[in-house]
């Protein structure tokens, strides 16, 4: 029986993962599918299963695809970075080239909406009276998770593209009607849903991953941050930094707390993301298993390319007599450089005092940041006449950009790469999708919304005080220095380009602070162009263009 159950479970979610859009693969169904899904959710570990798929749909975003997809959610051709190797499609490098038909747009338009299908299909298919529930609240539980991804999905959605359609129901026939909602009306979607799901979310997590309340909470805030309803938001991030359950890690912690370091250099180390680690900072991240079936980096896999990206391909310099000074090491892994740091996140937001020392902020210390102009890096090639020497910045300034930029080492698992693999530029550890410092961040920007610079001013306080570094004043308080104070925690973590583009700042600080994208970005580039395979199939109204495209 058990082994029926589970071949109409996988069936299912091959059947839920179809792509979605206003295109016929997304409308059209084949009455025997339909047999097969309603008969794989008959059964709660039917539903269980496919809330799990819902995992793995967002869990893709991140590991699903080689190249730069991700990385320019996370800001590459933003404010944080430019494309270093010109190699891979995609890249935001050219924003006069970007038009209707742009295939990154198409990619997140069709996976969001494949998450908001199958969400849909949990919330219809787990009201079948047929089920017996193993317990009194498990149908409620998984019919609010779903509602948070799909929450989740249109929080993405309607930050790249403005309004776009909504569908709250399982689809069963084909349709050609979509019509775009207003970004007001997706944002009020998106919070009743998520009103919805923290009533019947759990407080703490069912398994490392799951979905609670802190985490809608947290999500809640943004979006009412969002409408401009302050209070409101404030009041979403107080129930999360309120909840004894939740704290800014202070202290030595995990699996390598022995080692030299610092609790920031715990955040990220292999096994410290989840609670069993003693990580109270964790709201939710993603599950990612080192050749594991289903894991995100199984052998083959394209797996989470962080180290490959953000990494600087120090492997490639030369040393001063214009040998190869470095050979790979599990030290740094094989980075590529594909996203080279602007200045602006590689040292202007790290205060520097007359003497060009950096001050004591611990997110730049030298267990955080690897950095030319301090010595951080060591010639490992023992070739090189240079051998056990720190590579001086005067002798790689001259060289590639992409060779010597700043290495952020959350990026990498220094010393730790499982089973001794340090060629495929992949990280080794579960993803942050929401930790707490984010949620101090997120209240102070509803605090300075709301005119409240002292409390605005606190929150970043309680976040810069676990760095050591300086406290700011509520009269340095302004969305800019939020901004600044997002990049020197969340840089590499929050998805960069969408908190620009809730901002509408996209453009603005992409031309100020990114001087390879910066000369091609217009005003319109705030948003993506809907997709033109999405307009051109949805015959029966039309699919309105964002302007610009």
């Amino acid at each position: 029986m058990i082994k029926k159950v589970y071949i109409k479970i996988v069936i299912a979610i091959l059947i839920t993962g179809v792509q979605i859009g206003c295109s016929d693969e997304f409308l059209e169904e084949e009455p025997k599918d339909f047999l097969t899904s309603s008969n794989a959710f008959l059964e709660p570990i039917g539903v269980e299963y496919a809330v799990t798929n819902l995992h793995k749909n967002v869990r893709d975003i991140y590991t699903a695809a080689d190249g730069t997809r991700p990385h320019v959610l996370l800001g590459l051709g933003a404010d944080l970075a430019g494309f270093g190797e010109n190699f891979v499609s995609g890249a935001r490098m050219n924003y006069e080239a970007i038009s209707s038909t742009d295939g990154l747009s198409g990619i997140f338009w069709s996976n969001m909406y494949k998450i908001i299908k199958n969400a849909n299909v949990i919330i219809t298919r787990a009201e079948n009276p047929e089920i017996v529930w193993e317990y009194d609240a498990q149908k409620d539980e998984l019919i609010a998770e779903a509602k948070f991804f799909r929450a989740y999905a249109y929080r993405i959605l309607v930050q790249l593209f403005g309004g776009v359609p909504i569908v709250d129901y399982e689809v069963e026939a084909n349709v050609n009607d979509l019509v775009r909602a207003s970004k007001e009306e997706v944002y009020d979607f998106i919070i009743d849903d998520l009103l919805s799901a923290i009533e019947n979310l759990r407080e703490t997590e069912l398994k490392p991953g799951r979905i609670t309340k802190g985490a809608a909470y947290h999500l809640l805030a943004e979006a009412y941050i969002a409408v401009e309803q302050w209070q409101n938001s404030i009041d979403a991030a107080s129930a999360v930094i309120d909840n004894p359950n939740y704290e800014l890690m202070t202290n030595r912690f995990g699996s390598r707390s022995d080692e030299p370091g610092d609790v920031y250099w715990d955040l990220f180390r292999i096994g410290n993301q989840n609670r069993s680690s003693g990580n109270k900072e964790t709201i939710w991240a993603l599950q990612i298993e080192y050749e594991t079936p289903g894991g995100g980096i199984e052998t083959g896999a394209s797996g989470f390319t962080m180290e490959r990206a953000w990494g600087s391909r120090y492997h490639s310099l030369k040393d001063p007599d214009g040998v190869n000074g470095f050979e790979l090491s599990d030290q740094y892994g094989r980075p590529v450089g594909w996203c080279t740091l602007t200045d602006y996140v590689a040292y202007d937001i790290w205060d520097i005092d007359n003497d060009g020392n950096y001050d004591v902020d611990m997110r730049n210390s030298s267990n955080n940041i690897h950095r030319f102009e301090r010595g951080d890096f060591i010639y490992n090639n023992p070739n090189s006449a240079y051998f056990g020497q720190p590579a001086e910045l005067e002798t790689v300034e001259s060289q590639e950009l992409r060779y010597w930029f700043p290495y952020f080492m959350k990026n990498t698992t220094p010393f730790n790469h499982p089973g001794g693999v340090i060629n495929t530029g992949r990280i080794w550890r579960d993803c942050y999708v929401m930790r707490l410092a984010e949620t101090y961040l997120l209240r102070a920007e509803a605090y300075l919304g709301s005119g409240n610079r002292t409390l605005a001013a606190a929150d970043i306080n309680k976040v810069r005080e676990r760095a050591n570094a300086d406290p700011i004043s509520e009269g340095d308080v302004d969305i800019n220095f939020i901004l600044d104070e997002r990049a020197r925690e969340l840089t590499m973590e929050e998805f960069r380009t969408l908190t620009l583009m809730r901002l509408d700042l996209m453009f603005e600080r992409t031309r100020d602070l990114n001087p390879w994208a910066g000369p091609t970005i217009g005003q319109h580039n705030n948003l993506w162009p809907i997709p033109q395979r999405e307009i051109d199939l949805n015959t029966g109204v039309e699919l309105t263009q964002n302007p610009g495209y």
